[in-house]
C-alpha cells in the first residue's frame, strides 16, 4: 500500500535534491551510525534511507546490497508521513505491508523500526531504520536509543548542508591571503582574525566565509569538524596545487578533531556474540578501511598476526573507535603504533600514540559512561569499547607516557 503524500511534498523533495546527497558515494560518518545500530539492536539490516519522488535511496546500507528500491515498496514513506518513530512488529500482520514484495520476497522483512530524519529546515528527508527477518518487540528504551541515533544522522546532514554552502565560496578563496592560514593555530582564531579584517578588500571573500561560520557554528569543536569534512570530502576535486597547499595548512591548524555524537545513546544494549575465528590483520583492515589518516600521521602495524575467537563486527567497532581516538589525540602529526603480543592462551593488542597523553585527573574516569572532557561529546565511545571487551571475557586498560590502550583477549572463547 502506497503511503499518503505530505502536504509539503514538493518543498520536501526540493529540499532533498538541494542537499546534493542523492546518488553520492558511501561515507564513513553515516556507515558508522548504521554499523552501531546493527550492533546495538542485533539486527541484520540498518539503513539511512532517503525518500525521493519515486524511490527510496540508501545513503548507508549495512547488511543490504541494494542501493535503492521503488517508493511504492517503501516502509519509510509511511514513517515520514506519520512524522514519528514507526514500528512494525510483524509485517505479515499489517494490512499496509503484508503483500509488499520486500515482505513476501527478499529480504523477507518482518520487523521494521524507522525514525524520521529532518533537514535543517525541518523538512522530512527519510529515516534511520532497522530491519529484522523475524518478528520482535521494540521497547521504550529501544525507541529512545534509535531516536538518539537518528539525531546523530540529522547532525551529520546539517554538517553536510553547511559544507555545501562553504563549497560555493571556495572558488573565490584563491584571492584571499595565505598568511592568515599560516599564522593561526586553530580555526576559531582564524575566524576572529578574518572578522576583524572585513574592511580590507583583499580578504573580503574570506571574511564573508568566516562570518558565516561564526554565525552558524558557535562551538569551536563543531567549527573544526565541519572544516575537516570540507577539506577531506568536498574540496579535493576542485583544488589546484595552490589551493591544495592552503588547505593543507588549514588542516595542520586543527588541534583537536571531535566526532559529533549528539546524545547518541542512553544506554548500550548488550546483544549476544556471534563468535567466529578471526585474524587480527583482517579485523584491523576492515575496521579502518574508511578512516582517513592525515598525511603527517604515520601508522606502524605489527609484523606478526594472531588468530583468536571473537564477534568480528563488535571487535571492528572497538578497533575503529580506539584508532580514531589516537588520530584525534595526536593532532598535527605523529605516530600510531599497533603492537600485537601473541601467546598460547591470550592475545594482547596495544594502540600506542605519540599524543600529549591523558591528564592524570581524567585517567581514572576515562571508561565511565557519559564521562567526557569534550564540550560536544557524550563520553560513550570508550564505555562501549569496554563493554564489548568485557563481553569477550577480556580486559581493556589505559596507560600514559606514551598513551597506550591495551586489549587482552582469551584466544579460546567459551560463552555460558
Amino acid at each position: 500500500m502506497d503511503a499518503p503524500l505530505l502536504v509539503e511534498e514538493e518543498i520536501r523533495i526540493k529540499t532533498l535534491h538541494d542537499m546534493q546527497v542523492l546518488d553520492t558515494p558511501p561515507e564513513e560518518r553515516f556507515d558508522r551510525i548504521t554499523k552501531i545500530a546493527q550492533i546495538i539492536f542485533d539486527v541484520p539490516i540498518a539503513l539511512v534511507s532517503l525518500v525521493d519522488s519515486n524511490r527510496q535511496w540508501f545513503k548507508s546500507c549495512a547488511g543490504l546490497s541494494a542501493k535503492e528500491t521503488p517508493r511504492s515498496m517503501s516502509f519509510c514513506s509511511h514513517a515520514i508521513y506519520e512524522q514519528e518513530l514507526m514500528t512494525i512488529n510483524d509485517a505479515t500482520k499489517d494490512i499496509r505491508f503484508l503483500d509488499n514484495p520486500l515482505v513476501t520476497g527478499v529480504p523477507y522483512i518482518r520487523f521494521y523500526a524507522g525514525k524520521p530524519i529532518r533537514a535543517p529546515n525541518n523538512q522530512m528527508l527519510g529515516t534511520l531504520c532497522i530491519i529484522d527477518t523475524k518478528p520482535r518487540d521494540f521497547s521504550k528504551a529501544d525507541k529512545s536509543i534509535l531516536s538518539d541515533l537518528a539525531k546523530w544522522v540529522e547532525s551529520e546532514f546539517k554538517n553536510l548542508s553547511l559544507t555545501n554552502s562553504l563549497q560555493e565560496t571556495a572558488k573565490r578563496l584563491e584571492n584571499a591571503q595565505q598568511d592568515l592560514l599560516k599564522q593561526n593555530q586553530n580555526l576559531e582564531q582564524e575566524v576572529k582574525v578574518k572578522a576583524e579584517q572585513l574592511k580590507n578588500e583583499r580578504i573580503s571573500v574570506m571574511g564573508t566565509m568566516a562570518s558565516r561560520i561564526a554565525h552558524d557554528l558557535k562551538n569551536p569543536l563543531q567549527v573544526l569538524q565541519i572544516t575537516s569534512d570540507f577539506l577531506r570530502q568536498d574540496l579535493e576535486k576542485h583544488m589546484d596545487d595552490k589551493m591544495r597547499l592552503r588547505c593543507s595548512t588549514l588542516q595542520n591548524s586543527i588541534v583537536k578533531m571531535n566526532r559529533l555524537i549528539d546524545d547518541v545513546l542512553n544506554f548500550v544494549k548488550t546483544s549476544s556474540l556471534n563468535i567466529e575465528t578471526c585474524f587480527f590483520s583482517n579485523l584491523f583492515r576492515d575496521s579502518t578501511t574508511n578512516i582517513i589518516i592525515p598525511p603527517n600521521i604515520s601508522v606502524i602495524l605489527p609484523q606478526n598476526d594472531s588468530q583468536f575467537k571473537c564477534d568480528a563486527k563488535k571487535m571492528e567497532a572497538v578497533f575503529s573507535n580506539l584508532f580514531l581516538n589516537s588520530i584525534q589525540a595526536i593532532g598535527y602529526s605523529g605516530e600510531i603504533k599497533i603492537i600485537l603480543v601473541d601467546s598460547s592462551e591470550k592475545v594482547s593488542i596495544i594502540f600506542e600514540d605519540s599524543g600529549p597523553g591523558i591528564p592524570e585527573n581524567v585517567l581514572p574516569r576515562i571508561f565511565e559512561p557519559l564521562f567526557t572532557t569534550k564540550s560536544s561529546g557524550t563520553g560513550l565511545g570508550l564505555g562501549i569499547c569496554l563493554a564489548i571487551i568485557k563481553q569477550h571475557h577480556g580486559t581493556l586498560n589505559v596507560k600514559n607516557n606514551p598513551t597506550r590502550f591495551i586489549i587482552e583477549l582469551p584466544k579460546s572463547l567459551t560463552l555460558n
